[in-house]
């Protein structure tokens, strides 16, 4: 995976955390907290990695109403 890729990926996953962050009223730290949990765990076994903001953002938006 090239610098540009990491960027790319990079730059989906803030803007997850932050559409995430405005959907929920939380903070971005509170979120990219929960984000970064969902993310490694599904990092180790997902063999399509395109989708893993799509799924984190689902995850992390269950996570979150089960909390509440």
């Amino acid at each position: 995976m090239g610098i540009n890729d990491d960027d790319k990926e990079r730059a989906l996953h803030s803007g997850a955390i932050q559409d995430l962050s405005r959907e929920s009223g939380l903070p971005e730290w509170e979120i990219g907290r929960i984000y970064e949990q969902e993310l490694d765990k599904l990092r180790r076994t997902a063999r399509v990695k395109d989708f893993l903001p799509v799924l984190i953002h689902r995850l992390v938006k269950e996570n979150l109403r089960n909390q509440h």
